[in-house]
């Protein structure tokens, strides 16, 4: 009884030592997390060329806010009247606020919107400069000099995947780029892929997919570096992320079997005690 027992303070124990000290002693691998990673560090300038733009146009379901102003300001209360609240199923600008409200003119399927005294306008396929000369020119038949502001009230991008708050963003200008984007979903995670970003786009009922590389500068210059309302970010997770979740997976195993091993242990020294 007491050679068996010494047997199991011999080898058993020390071996759930060594097993402890080795997942206690994972390693670390570090690597350049940074985009655009083709543009030294010793440059102080680096001239890029962008992506040519161009505005974006109108579709059925966006919501336009359309501001009026004259000198009589009773009719402006009428003129704005129309910009009424809708949700706009996104956050502003952070994924910790509540969905945003926003108000504006929902364009119908068929393309219109309706405002008082000039009645109903076509706006889709316009940009919103387009919109406001349209406006501008139909107004001006009531009142004098009138002033004129139009925008997108849901100009949205979708950020999905490996980064920190992914969500639905409201963007409060037409010109966001894909690295505004991820600056509002918190950049990347250590992660995410950020040498095969896809967006997806809707156009005209047809779904675009491209891809992105970030770590080149050249991706500055793409057609799709200027996002589109409704466009989808998809950062893919690296190999790593798939390594190190299978990695994590196996230490629990690990830990289990080495944690049924030291019950064993001291269960067999209270039975041969």
């Amino acid at each position: 009884m007491k050679n068996l027992k010494s047997i199991i303070n011999m080898q058993t124990t020390p071996a759930f030592v060594i097993i402890l000290i080795l997942f206690s002693m994972s390693s670390c691998r570090t690597e350049r997390i940074a985009i655009l990673k083709d543009i030294p560090d010793t440059v102080s300038v680096k001239y890029v060329p962008l992506a040519t733009f161009s505005s974006p146009v109108v579709r059925t379901d966006d919501i336009l806010n359309i501001v009026v102003q004259t000198l009589d300001p009773q009719a402006n209360s009428i003129l704005n009247q129309g910009n009424l609240p809708v949700n706009s199923g996104a956050v502003a600008g952070s994924s910790t606020s509540s969905q945003a409200t926003v108000t504006g003119y929902l364009i119908s399927k068929t393309g219109y919107i309706h405002m008082p005294y000039i009645g109903n306008v076509y706006v889709k396929g316009l940009t919103t400069e387009q919109i406001r000369d349209t406006v501008f020119s139909k107004i001006s038949f009531y009142f004098k000099d009138p002033v004129v502001n139009v925008r997108f009230a849901n100009f949205k991008v979708t950020v999905l995947g490996e980064v920190k708050n992914p969500s639905t963003f409201l963007v409060p200008n037409e010109k966001p780029t894909l690295i505004e984007a991820l600056g509002l979903a918190g950049d990347l995670t250590i992660y995410g892929k950020r040498d095969n970003v896809m967006i997806i786009r809707d156009n005209d009922g047809n779904k675009e997919i491209t891809r992105l590389n970030l770590d080149s500068s050249k991706s500055i210059s793409s057609p799709y570096f200027y996002l589109r309302p409704n466009d989808v970010v998809y950062v893919e997770a690296s190999a790593s992320k798939v390594e190190s979740t299978d990695a994590y997976r196996n230490r629990n195993f690990a830990l289990i079997a080495a944690g049924l091993s030291f019950l064993t242990v001291l269960t067999a020294r209270l039975l041969f005690k």
